[in-house]
């Protein structure tokens, strides 16, 4: 049924009060429906723009959103970009002819914008064939506001690499990449940002403005659109927040002496025909008698006994569209008098009574908020390049050398051959020039802290004592990891079976699983159909969905009846699982208990009795869960949470639960992607590094700290009855600063803590602000541990410059877990002469607002807090006197050692047998971290196969390889395939080559088969045998193709038939 024609009588009036939450989105529906031109939707906050927005994309699928930010915050030193994007999303599809349905909030309302003309003339449109001027394109997209880097893999991002330009428009799910020749486009391709390979041939593409161009004659909005029929969403709400906007826009011009005009006043703005919804009853004004339902909170009885009580005097119409309620309500209804309610299979946002008639929504049963997917229009690449690439003045560690400086990629000519070279510096002003074939004997240095490391000098023997210690300790873990693993292996346990209810269950899942998620669930459940007891370690950040993934597997472990016992470090963390769990389970008959210092020994005891018995499917605890008392009538899983936050006799104790049952730990450390190599086989890991991409991203500022902005943020937080996170990391003042802001918002319910008081007093200032007995929380960086406050959706951060990228990243985390736009503001002290230190940490974090919401960047401090809770904090030490990236490849080397794999050793220093042009051209590649990647690529060649599969992807992302490349690939290959057969001699003149193999291989080869394909891959290959060992040489001079092809092709024929 549509409601709004039902009442259509009401919702053709011009001036209206008194409607419920959704007859207000109803009449925005009747009047956008009813209405030949377009409609704009002016609301006075951001929030409440959003808010409608979503609830009519409920019933309108080409509904539009121009969302602009207060007016303090657009004045801020960084903003992160997706409502940027989506207000240039939205001024890119008012240009087509179609009928709009616009919502913007004041700000948005008064912004200047191009005008049509212009707009039109801005979108680039190129397709395959055409003719550009590459210099012009590039001033173009510069700009269009697109950032020039080295590698393409965010939105808004460029690059220009000879004759190939990728570019990342908005308008776009992955980067474009444009091939010439000449001026001219040979190919139009989207590629994946990651592996940075073709996806796909397109033939044309439109490249759209990355940032918003006013021109001289500017217009707003409500000009742009058709003759728009104009709806003031609560007119006297936003008269008041344009009185409050004038003062703000007064003082900030007055403090900062700008004369220039920043945005409309509200009366230049004129509409075609104005409507206006008010909140309350107004002379002159069709007043409506209608309210909203209150939510039911998923009490059912309540829910019948409503129904009931209303039926004989009312019309009651449900709406529903989920299939449990459905069958519950039809079973519940069966006796009543039917001919006054109604169930329809039709989705409403929420419900509402008028008059004699009463609506119920589905999202009026259950005390879940509804939650629309949000497509992010920014798309953030893996910078984990960002982390690996090393620059010049970077520590590294060169396996053989030790720690030193990176000096950069030096060309040096050698017997009239360019070869690069990587420059190491080391103690009193020592030099090392690398051939950069060896690019993987060197690692970038990285500790725990990031302080610097000592640099060693050349040839001394500290660098040897060092790692050998290291290979020891390394040995000792190795053998205990791989004791470990055998002894699990040998533990039976009983096989699970899946239950087509997992995908009811997983259906119900009210946010879009990321792929991430779902190859964890699959992992896991994997995992559990096998006859040897799961131990699986699921590692990811706060809000990466590790809980979900958690209840997958409690869920199939108890429909195949057994029990689980869920472990967490606090009580808070306790309870919140357990609140989830109560929420996410209840659609099923799942018993669920929860065992904290809060139980009491009646409700103890209770559980005790339903664990031996087989009541209890699921109990959630802390170390009460350590009680000898405790027996399970059939424990099959046990889920430990953050075990890494466990003393050492609790984590004796965890041992012992484990014995043969499952095991699934959850750690919010993310694991470098290195020590998940080198663990592989080990410990079974689980990463979720895909931030979810459906909810709003954490809109991020970095602005000067001032009580204005402050108090603004407060309130609009306040406005939306949520509650902010204000971090103060100095306990001795904490107490004023709390006083402080209790002064700036008397209104506002403060409360302060700190990781100096004791655990008791915390845990219950903590539950309190979770309870929401407290609107502002102002504390230190204890909420950087996991806390999960949902209703939490603005930080305040004081003194951001005093933090470091990963731990602002992190404490961002606690924020945006909702469907509510969230709100981060990174203060820094205004007039303080800052540090050098501190400018480029603001810097960073004004590069880190333009991350978006991805978890795309490797944090050194968070890789090294990994490798502690993988391996035991007392490795710190050690990975620390090598760095990380090396002491994870002497654990996987260790590790392969034990099991009989045979690693390569890559410590010897040796130089490449051949002459060659081992230089990558500037023309080419210009950037040389780009540079290092292509030498790391052919690096890897070791066969035909990878050869060419490095050449097709240089191919594929640079564009065609000249004769040189292809040599210096096949030097590489040569010098794998002359490592294997031993020779390490090789005699080169101009004239001709001579190869000698040794002995033992020697004595391996057939002479005449030997001689045979000589002549048949050259026939001027020449061999003899001299003291038992075989040399074959060739002519350099006069041959059809470079000797290069000849000599690799006859070395991999002799390994094929020794072998």
């Amino acid at each position: 049924m549509d409601i709004s024609k039902k009442y259509a009588d009401i919702l053709n009036n011009s001036d209206i009060s008194g409607l419920s939450e959704e007859l207000k989105i109803q009449y925005i529906k009747y009047q956008y429906e009813n209405n030949e031109n377009d409609t704009l939707v002016l609301c006075n906050s951001l929030y409440e723009a959003t808010t409608i927005y979503n609830n009519l994309r409920t019933y309108i699928d080409n509904v539009l959103l121009f969302p602009m930010d207060d007016f303090l915050t657009t004045m801020a030193l960084a903003v992160s970009p997706e409502l940027k994007v989506k207000r240039l999303e939205t001024l890119n599809a008012i240009q087509h002819e179609n009928k709009k349905l616009v919502i913007t909030n004041l700000m948005g309302y008064l912004k200047f914008v191009p005008n049509k003309s212009v707009l039109q003339k801005m979108n680039i449109t190129l397709n395959k064939n055409d003719k550009i001027n590459r210099k012009s394109f590039e001033e173009l997209i510069d700009k269009y506001g697109y950032t020039k880097t080295s590698i393409v893999t965010s939105t808004g991002e460029y690059s220009l690499r000879g004759y190939i330009i990728d570019i990342f428009p908005y308008n776009y799910d992955n980067p474009v990449r444009i091939e010439l020749f000449g001026n001219q486009i040979e190919s139009i391709k989207n590629f994946d940002g990651e592996s940075q390979r073709t996806i796909n041939e397109i033939e044309t593409t439109e490249i759209y403005p990355y940032k918003e161009l006013i021109s001289d004659n500017h217009i707003s909005i409500l000009n742009l659109l058709n003759k728009a029929n104009l709806i003031y969403y609560d007119k006297e709400l936003i008269l008041q927040g344009y009185k409050t906007l004038t003062d703000q826009i007064l003082e900030y011009k007055e403090n900062n002496d700008i004369k220039e005009k920043l945005m409309f006043t509200l009366e230049e703005l004129k509409a075609t025909t104005e409507k206006n919804l008010y909140a309350f009853s107004k002379p002159g004004v069709l007043n409506i008698a209608s309210e909203n339902i209150e939510n039911f909170n998923g009490n059912y009885e309540l829910l019948i006994n409503f129904i009931k009580n209303k039926e004989d005097n009312h019309n009651i119409y449900i709406y529903i569209t989920n299939k449990i309620i459905l069958d519950f309500l039809k079973t519940a209804l069966v006796n009543s008098n039917s001919k006054n309610i109604h169930i329809i299979k039709e989705k409403l946002n929420k419900g509402f009574i008028i008059d004699d008639n009463i609506f119920i929504s589905e999202n009026d049963i259950e005390k879940t908020s509804q939650t629309k997917n949000y497509h992010n229009p920014v798309k953030i690449g893996r910078k984990i390049k960002d982390f690996s690439d090393i620059k010049p003045g970077d520590y590294i560690v060169h396996s053989v050398h030790g720690i030193g400086i990176y000096g950069g990629i030096i060309t040096l000519e050698k017997n009239g051959f360019k070869k690069d070279y990587i420059l190491l510096n080391y103690a009193g002003n020592d030099k090392v020039y690398i051939p950069v074939e060896k690019i993987t004997t060197i690692y970038k240095y990285s500790d725990a802290e990031g302080t610097p490391p000592k640099i060693n000098k050349l040839n001394s023997t500290s660098w040897i004592k060092t790692k050998n210690s290291v290979k020891k300790r390394i040995k000792d873990i190795s053998a205990e990891l791989l004791k470990l693993y055998a002894e699990r292996a040998t533990l039976k346990s009983p096989k699970y079976n899946h239950f087509v209810e997992e995908e009811v269950f997983a259906s119900e899942f009210k946010y879009t699983p990321t792929k991430d998620q779902i190859k964890c669930s699959e992992d896991i459940l994997l995992d559990l159909k096998k006859s040897i007891p799961m131990d699986r370690l699921l590692c990811g950040d706060v809000g990466f969905g590790k809980t979900e993934v958690a209840f997958r597997a409690i869920f199939n472990t108890i429909l195949n009846g057994y029990q689980v016992a869920y472990l967490c470090p606090t009580t808070i963390l306790s309870k919140q699982q357990y609140d989830s769990a109560l929420e996410r389970f209840k659609q099923f008959p799942i018993s669920i208990a929860i065992a904290n210092r809060f139980t009491t020994t009646k409700e103890f005891n209770k559980i005790l009795e339903g664990l031996k018995e087989g009541k209890i499917d699921l109990v959630f605890g802390t170390h009460k869960l350590f009680n000898e008392k405790i027996e399970y009538k059939s424990l099959g899983l046990l889920v430990i949470d953050e075990e890494q936050r466990f003393g050492v006799s609790q984590k004796e104790k965890i041992k012992e639960l484990k014995k043969n049952v499952n095991i699934l730990t959850l750690s919010a450390t993310p694991i470098p992607r290195t020590l998940k190599m080198a663990m592989s086989g080990l410990k079974d890991l689980s990463v979720l590094d895909t931030a979810p991409s459906d909810r709003y991203p954490v809109q991020t500022y970095v602005v000067e700290k001032n009580d204005m902005l402050t108090k603004e943020a407060i309130y609009k937080e306040l406005s939306r009855n949520g509650q902010i996170f204000y971090l103060y990391n100095n306990v001795k003042g904490i107490e004023n600063e709390a006083a402080h802001i209790s002064k700036l918002v008397p209104e506002a319910r403060v409360c302060y803590a700190h990781g100096q008081m004791s655990k008791t007093e915390l845990e219950k200032i903590i539950e309190d602000f979770i309870e929401y007995k407290y609107d502002i929380l102002v504390c230190t960086t204890i909420i950087e541990t996991g806390i999960d406050i949902p209703n939490v959706n603005t930080l305040i951060i004081s003194d951001a410059q005093n933090y470091g990228l990963s731990q602002l990243y992190q404490l961002r985390g606690r924020v945006g877990r909702s469907n509510k736009i969230a709100y981060a503001y990174l203060t820094y002290t205004p007039g303080k002469t800052l540090s050098d230190t501190a400018v480029k940490r603001l810097k960073a974090i004004k590069e880190f607002t333009e991350l978006g919401s991805g978890y795309k960047i490797a944090m050194r401090d968070l890789a090294i807090r990994g490798a502690g809770d993988l391996l035991g904090g007392e490795q710190a030490g050690f990975i620390d006197s090598v760095g990380i990236d090396l002491y994870t490849k002497l654990l996987e080397e260790a590790i392969n050692e034990l099991k009989g794999i045979k690693t390569e050793d890559e410590d010897d220093d040796r130089s490449s047998l051949l002459d060659v042009d081992t230089h990558i051209k500037t023309d080419y590649v210009t950037e040389e971290s780009v540079r290092i990647e292509i030498h790391k690529l052919i690096n890897t060649i070791a066969n035909k196969e990878t050869l060419e599969k490095v050449k097709s992807e240089l191919e594929d992302r640079f564009g065609k390889i000249d004769e040189d490349m292809l040599i210096y690939m096949y030097e590489e290959w040569f010098e794998k395939l002359a490592n294997k057969l031993e020779i390490n001699h090789v005699i080169q003149t101009k004239n001709q080559i001579e190869i000698q193999i040794p002995e033992k291989f020697s004595n391996k080869i057939n002479g005449e088969k030997l001689f045979l394909k000589m002549y048949n891959i050259n026939p001027k290959f020449k061999i003899r045998y001299q003291f038992k060992k075989i040399i074959i040489s060739l002519p350099i001079i006069n041959q059809p193709k470079h000797y290069i092809y000849y000599i690799t092709e006859l070395l991999q024929e002799i390994i094929n038939d020794i072998e």
